[in-house]
């Protein structure tokens, strides 16, 4: 049996629907929403940093260019702490006083230029920048508010570059101490690094970022080019790291999602409430009045619908609706209940008529107008269905008129009920028609069909017996000739032709018993 749904249960299953889905898409807007936000935020704010450090160090100028020269060429000798906390005044302390002692007066890099300087002063020169720049990175990614700046400077290899100020890098150890290693030697891969490269290619600022899952998490990275006296030198890059970020734009989204939900379930609830005491119920009333009215036919319902109608909406007009129909369908019923007796009795006297249209009166069974439509379905089957099994045999009772004469036609039809009764037995199988007075057609088919031989001298044997009965009197010692023969597809164009064949073969059998007894 399908089971079928309440109009209350729908509404409930809507409304669940559309509390999903409104939620679903409320929780996806906040979240994408926020978080293109937080992107668009998050790129600006890696332009602003790689751009503020980029100008930073655009104006150190050939300082900066001597200071990256021999940062490169001197990286191995250069020792700074692992544990650097951002003082480089001690550094810068060292550097200039040595260079005092060697060159008293003098201003270093315009008048004593760095590359001239002793290898030792270099070193000293290059551990103050170092540490000077890596303090500035840090302060300005504390300030910015970015997960991670650095400067990069091509190595000459194909997708190489020098780390020349990383606050993150590797550590080494020398004398049973932990120093930095500068100026690292990284693979970066172009096809990862799209904007790194296209910068230091370009020379140019490309607006978007290289998106990367490292050690780091999630990032964001953002290049700049420091071009000095118009030659691109490197790359200024800040990453900006997501995750967390994102995982805290969801939980929001999540928390908007499920006050909404509960706001909306409490909507739900009050609406569900008002609809269902307002007009689902009035609803179900009308519904079970029209179940009982189908069920019972008591038109009293209408009263019970009628004194239910109020109120100035739809289910008012449909109240008002049923009560008429109801009212229409019983006088309706009333009116089809006597057509329908009228139409029986019609029925019936109609059938009557047909069966004794069809009907041989004295015998019962079919006559003449009943075999011709036998004629006429046999004529359609040969012609449509390629029909072909069938027979005709004739039967004419003899002596008709000679009991007529002699005893009256009472006995007459006596002779003529018996011979009837005598050919429909012997042919069970096979339809039987009286056609005229005396005469009798049977249509072979079935197992008469094919035992048809065998039924004629059945027949023939049995009528026989009762010619040698002398106990019988005139009128039941009924005697009949009988011709008979099948249907031929190849030279019989139909009903017609097998008819006359066994008239024929009937009337020839009539005269031989007629020579017989002479």
């Amino acid at each position: 049996m399908i089971r079928r749904h309440g109009l209350v249960e729908k509404l409930i299953i809507f409304f669940f629907i559309l509390l999903v889905s409104v939620l679903a898409l409320t929780g996806f807007s906040a979240y994408f929403s926020q978080l293109s936000v937080y992107r668009e935020q998050s790129e600006k704010k890696l332009q602003n940093t790689v751009t503020f450090l980029s100008e930073l160090m655009k104006a150190d100028g050939r300082d900066f260019l001597a200071y990256q020269e021999l940062s490169i060429a001197l990286k191995d000798e250069i020792n700074i702490p692992a544990d650097f906390d951002g003082n480089y005044h001690e550094a810068k302390i060292a550097f200039y006083n040595a260079f005092n002692r060697k060159y008293p007066g003098k201003t270093p890099g315009e008048e004593v230029p760095y590359k001239a300087m002793p290898q030792k002063l270099q070193i000293l020169y290059v551990t103050y920048r170092q540490e000077y720049w890596m303090h500035i990175f840090e302060s300005t990614s504390e300030n910015f508010g970015v997960f991670y700046t650095y400067y990069l400077v091509p190595t000459g290899e194909e997708e190489h570059v020098y780390y020349i100020i990383d606050p993150v890098p590797e550590t080494k150890t020398v004398d049973g101490k932990d120093f930095i290693v500068l100026d690292q030697d990284i693979y970066e891969a172009t096809e990862e690094h799209e904007h790194l490269w296209q910068a230091l290619k370009t020379g140019k600022f490309t607006p978007g970022y290289d998106v990367f899952d490292n050690e780091y998490g999630h990032t964001y990275a953002c290049y700049y080019p420091l071009v000095i006296e118009d030659v691109t030198v490197g790359v200024v890059g800040a990453e900006i790291e997501i995750e967390n970020v994102s995982n805290t734009i969801f939980k929001n989204a999540v928390r908007q999602t499920i006050i909404m939900a509960i706001l909306m379930v409490l909507f739900g609830g009050v609406l569900s409430f008002v609809i269902g005491s307002k007009y689902i119920k009035r609803l179900l009333e009308l519904k079970d009045d029209v179940v009982y009215f189908t069920e019972t036919r008591d038109e009293t319902v209408v009263d019970r619908v009628n004194s239910r109608i109020k109120g100035n909406d739809e289910i008012h007009d449909l109240a008002v609706q049923i009560s008429i129909m109801i009212s229409s369908i019983r006088i309706y019923m009333n009116s089809l209940i006597e057509t329908n007796r009228l139409l029986t009795e019609a029925q019936d006297k109609i059938r009557t008529v047909n069966e004794l249209a069809n009907k041989d009166a004295l015998t019962g069974i079919r006559n003449k107008t009943s075999y011709d439509e036998e004629v006429k379905k046999i004529e359609h089957q040969i012609a449509n269905e390629g029909f072909d099994k069938f027979g005709i045999a004739m039967v004419d009772l003899n002596y008709l008129k000679v009991i007529n004469d002699n005893y009256g036609h009472e006995k007459g039809n006596i002779s003529i009920r018996k011979i009837c009764m005598i050919v429909c037995k012997n042919f069970a199988h096979s339809p039987v028609f009286r056609i005229g007075g005396d005469e009798f057609v049977i249509v072979l088919e079935n197992e008469d069909y094919d035992n048809a031989s065998f039924l004629v001298e059945k027949f023939r044997s049995t009528l026989e017996e009762i010619a040698r009965d002398d106990f019988l009197e005139p009128w039941e010692k009924v005697s009949a000739a009988i011709g008979w023969t099948m249907f031929d597809p190849e030279n019989d164009k139909g009903v017609q032709s097998v008819f006359k064949r066994a008239d024929n073969l009937m009337y020839e059998d009539k005269k031989a018993m007629k020579a017989a007894r002479e």
